[in-house]
């Protein structure tokens, strides 16, 4: 008997080391686990009319994924700069150069849509770009796309109350055009009487995340989807 009790000592201790190690393992698993489902992404959503009533939808769409987001309203210049201080995790929509406008490291998924970029003038001469002589031309501040092409004929104004003051602008004669993406241009009203809207190029839109996030991507995708699906299945009065 004598000779069994030091093995049962060891076997003792062997089990309590063990026990310790486990208990110890899960106090430093479920901090992890714990975040995990705590996290909610904060997703940038653009100037636009309804956006109380989109966003709700949108959150609806993210639940059904299971990822919780919580939409926050920005215009589109200080959503750049809310990326790069790290103040949201991501944005709605943003065109194909969005990564590199913003100038840091940001994934997206599937494309989310397309939009036509339109300039509307009331000018009759005007049917391209290329026939402008540098008249004020209007563009959401933040709004990127499509600058280049503006710059050599036009004298750019950016305006930052988004697409119905740059409209407001071009009908008080402040502004000879605008140079807008055509839901904006619906949202609006569309083209105002006595103006006509050339179109001038077609973009995609993706939703974006800061990079970190990556291994949430396919939450975020699908719920993408969902909200799309619902709102093609909306009347025309409330899409």
């Amino acid at each position: 008997m004598a000779l069994k009790k030091p093995t049962g000592i060891l076997r003792s201790c062997m089990v309590a080391v063990i026990l310790l190690a486990a208990l110890i393992l899960s106090f430093e698993l479920l901090p992890s686990a714990k975040a995990e489902e705590e996290i909610c992404l904060k997703i940038a959503f653009p100037e636009m009319q309804d956006h109380d009533r989109a966003a709700e939808r949108y959150r609806r769409a993210m639940a059904k994924a299971g990822l919780c987001v919580d939409t926050v309203w920005l215009p589109n210049k200080r959503t750049a700069n809310s990326l790069r201080r790290g103040e949201i995790d991501g944005v709605f929509a943003g065109v194909s150069t969005f990564r590199t406008y913003v100038g840091m490291n940001l994934v997206h998924g599937p494309a989310v849509g397309e939009f036509k970029g339109v300039l509307v003038t009331a000018d009759s001469n005007i049917r391209k770009i290329s026939d402008l002589r540098h008249q004020d031309i209007g563009v959401w501040l933040g709004a990127d796309w499509g600058l280049r092409e503006l710059s050599p004929y036009a004298d750019i104004v950016t305006v930052p109350g988004g697409a119905d003051m740059m409209m407001r602008m071009m009908q008080e004669g402040r502004l000879d055009g605008v140079l807008i993406d055509d839901n904006s241009l619906l949202q609006t009203g569309g083209v105002p009487d006595g103006y006509h809207a050339i179109e001038v190029e077609t973009l995609t839109n993706y939703s974006w995340l800061r990079k970190e996030f990556e291994p949430l991507l396919p939450r975020f995708n699908h719920g993408t989807d969902i909200y799309r699906t619902a709102l093609e299945t909306l009347p025309e009065t409330e899409s």
